[in-house]
């Protein structure tokens, strides 16, 4: 008989204000510690997080029909899946590689990064908006120390 894997999850909602971006982050970082995720996988969730929450805010501010946005952690087995969910019923964004991107563009650059440090990634449009989200395979058998300061989430 084989051992069931249950996810552990966390969802929380932020206004779409550039300071929900660090909120968000800091959010991601506690998941983390709380689950044992090794400072290397965190690190690169963080920057999915910081990703996909900054285009949220950027993109969906004017015209979503909700001012939030979601951030959904999901850790099974060892697969973590970073999750943003806004409420604008928008198309999904142009995915482009780094390659593709003029060295001197301003921005641009935070999709192809997603997609360049995740295992995966995908997009869902949705008539209430649109849900983003990225997976990272993370190594929980070998914890390394959680990050100075980091606090087990406030369920």
């Amino acid at each position: 008989m084989g051992v069931t894997m249950l996810p552990t999850t966390l969802k929380a909602d932020f206004p779409l204000t550039d300071t929900s971006v660090k909120l968000a982050r800091e959010r991601l970082r506690q998941f983390c510690a709380a689950q044992q995720i090794p400072i290397r996988a965190c690190d690169s969730a963080a920057l999915i997080a910081t990703e996909l929450a900054t285009n949220a805010v950027r993109h969906a501010q004017r015209d979503a029909t909700r001012a939030e946005f979601t951030l959904i952690l999901t850790l099974c087995g060892r697969k973590l899946e970073i999750a943003v969910w806004d409420y604008l019923p928008s198309p999904c964004p142009r995915l482009q590689t780094l390659a593709d991107i003029p060295l001197d563009a301003q921005s641009g650059r935070g999709l192809a990064l997603v997609q360049s440090d995740a295992a995966g990634f995908t997009w869902s449009r949705m008539t209430s908006g649109k849900l983003v989200s990225a997976w990272i395979e993370v190594d929980t058998e070998c914890p390394e120390q959680a990050p100075l300061g980091a606090q087990p989430p406030l369920f």
